[in-house]
């Protein structure tokens, strides 16, 4: 846990002791910052500002620095003497706060990799609790807080950040340390479910099987079943809704893409439209190159290729390596990809050790020139500059209707499509415009009287609607 810098004044000694004190601790930060080029940190003050990086966690030079510090500080004490650079190496200080924050960095990453942290309460907790922050009452105190972190360098953020990362560490030290044991009932349910199967026998019988063709239904049948479901077919309560849209789909065909944009938009993705020849492979991996030829023997044998896989206890998802390259292979790749058909081929080496590839298909090759990707790309360009277009507009059109335009404004004058519709949630016949969740979250909301606002949708588009009436639920026609 971090602990924030306190400061104890002795009031039994005497002021000169203090001063020495002081100056000492200025001598002894100049020793440290002048030693890191014998800790390894040769940029230090420099350029640098990190020291190493475990995943997505950085060791900055900062944390070394304080880290040695307080390694020096504590021995200074301990021994009543101020602490050379030599000795801190000799006594290897720099090694354990390397380590140290390697360790540090390394739970800190595996902490923001599965989510963990802690609450604000908690971190209120834990600052109730320093002493360095109580004020004259004996409980914490904003203003103490605030200056301790200043004559220590430190910003609230930062130091708060500090005690959220290290009591997630103590939650991860504590899980692995600690160990946890599964309940036997959890993990045999969980066994069952996974492994269990069902056999069964299916029969399907269709109109096809009948000994007698189904009548064709008549007027007087159709409208005999309707009425006696006409619950089923009668729409819920609806809202009817007037709306303006401007959405990619109908900007995208005004907007010209000139022939540069599509080449270089066909070249950033040039690994999409030109796939190498592929190849689908297993690979059955031995431990030594002799059990590899023994094997392959026993296939020029005549014995599978499958029968070698159960031996081993294996299954043939086991050995799949799906669809590869030769450069996947690696040194394989030259005789796998020689074979003209599927083949078995081996002994090769592999990652794994020597190993027998089977080959089961070839994927030819495949090229997609830049005449045959235009008119997708073209299609695609228009609608990302129609989005980018659309998002320009956006703040334009949500002031206008805050200044008082109507939706019949827009359309009129901004070139927004005007179209209503009857929006009932959860039904099957709803405009297609009603797909979109945004639309809908806003259709649900809208009240009587409520004024049009501008609502962007999932597809970059925008929408502002109003409430027209409700309408009842009524039955769709025969």
């Amino acid at each position: 846990m971090s602990k924030a810098p306190t400061h104890h004044d002795d009031e039994d000694a005497p002021r000169r002791k203090r001063r020495g004190t002081s100056v000492m601790a200025w001598v002894l930060l100049a020793m440290i910052v002048g030693g890191f080029g014998g800790f390894g940190v040769q940029t230090f003050g420099g350029g640098q500002s990190a020291i190493g990086t475990v995943g997505d966690q950085e060791i900055t030079v900062n944390d070394y620095a304080r880290g040695i510090q307080q390694q020096v500080s504590a021995l200074s004490q301990q021994f009543g003497v101020p602490m050379t650079v030599e000795q801190v190496r000799a006594f290897g200080l720099d090694r354990q706060v390397l380590s140290g924050l390697v360790s540090r960095a390394a739970l800190d990453n595996e902490a923001g990799r599965i989510g963990l942290s802690v609450g604000d309460a908690v971190v209120a907790a834990e600052l109730a609790g320093n002493n360095s922050f109580h004020g004259v009452s004996g409980s914490f105190d904003r203003e103490t807080y605030r200056q301790t972190l200043k004559m220590n360098n430190m910003s609230e953020a930062d130091y708060e950040a500090a005690i959220r990362a290290d009591v997630a560490r103590s939650l991860l030290q504590g899980a692995v340390s600690g160990g946890l044991v599964t309940p036997d009932a959890l993990t045999g349910a969980i066994f069952d479910w996974a492994a269990e199967k069902r056999g069964f026998t299916l029969l399907r019988l269709t109109e096809a099987d009948l000994a007698t063709p189904l009548p064709e239904a008549t007027e007087a049948d159709l409208q005999a079943w309707y009425d006696a479901h006409l619950a089923d077919y009668t729409r819920p309560e609806a809202k009817r809704i007037q709306y303006v849209s401007l959405l990619p789909a109908d900007l995208a065909p005004t907007i010209e893409i000139t022939e540069d944009a599509v080449k270089a938009a066909y070249d950033a993705r040039k690994d999409q439209y030109s796939v190498p020849e592929k190849r689908l492979v297993e690979r059955l991996v031995f431990g030594s190159d002799d059990e590899a030829k023994a094997a392959m023997a026993r296939i020029e044998g005549g014995e599978t290729f499958e029968s070698l896989v159960a031996e081993r206890n294996l299954t043939l998802e086991d050995i799949d390596l799906g669809d590869v390259t030769k450069a996947d292979l690696g040194e394989a790749g030259d005789a796998v990809f020689a074979l003209t058909g599927p083949g078995v081929v081996g002994p090769l080496p592999s990652s794994l050790g020597p190993a027998l590839f089977r080959m089961n298909a070839i994927l030819a090759a495949q090229e997609t020139t830049l005449d045959e990707a235009r008119a997708a790309l073209t299609e695609e360009l228009r609608l990302d500059a129609a989005r980018r277009e659309i998002s320009a507009r956006m703040e334009e059109i949500d002031d206008l209707l805050a200044g008082g335009a109507t939706l019949e404004d827009l359309a009129k004058e901004e070139g927004l499509k005007l179209s209503s519709t009857d929006y009932a949630p959860g039904a099957a016949d709803n405009d297609p415009i009603t797909q979109s969740a945004a639309f809908r979250k806003e259709a649900e909301a809208l009240g009587e009287g409520d004024f049009p606002a501008a609502i962007g949708l999932e597809d970059g588009g925008i929408v502002a609607m109003q409430l027209i009436e409700t309408v009842p639920p009524a039955p769709r026609p025969l």
